[in-house]
């Protein structure tokens, strides 16, 4: 049986696969972990390049480690970190959002790139 941290992963990793389909001109699809060979969680092809995306569904998170350890998984620079921030709330058991529900995260050369890209 899978333990429920790596079931949430796996569950968020699917939504954001299924939103990026969504939109047009690109196929999203997950990539199975591969050991030393693994280059992230979800990869995102464009007609003119792809993305690889690492997903983190968690409290916290130290953003700028985890954007240089995925830049280092991919090889790429057209990587980007999804997190989902949660946290408990009161005598919820389960966590919920806390603030804006989730972000993306990309280094600057890379957002200046894909400004070049909008005609």
């Amino acid at each position: 049986m899978v333990n429920k941290p790596k079931q949430q992963g796996t569950a968020y990793e699917t939504f954001v696969v299924n939103r990026l389909n969504e939109m047009p001109s690109t196929k999203a699809q997950r990539l199975a972990e591969a050991g030393i060979n693994d280059r992230g969680d979800v990869l995102c092809e464009k007609p003119t390049f792809d993305m690889v995306c690492e997903c983190k569904n968690r409290t916290n998170l130290n953003l700028h480690q985890t954007l240089a350890k995925a830049l280092e998984k991919s090889g790429q620079f057209e990587t980007v970190v999804y997190w989902k921030k949660l946290k408990r709330k009161g005598g919820n058991s389960k966590r919920s959002s806390d603030g804006v529900p989730e972000v993306v995260a990309m280094t600057p050369e890379f957002f200046e790139w894909l400004l070049q890209q909008v005609k």
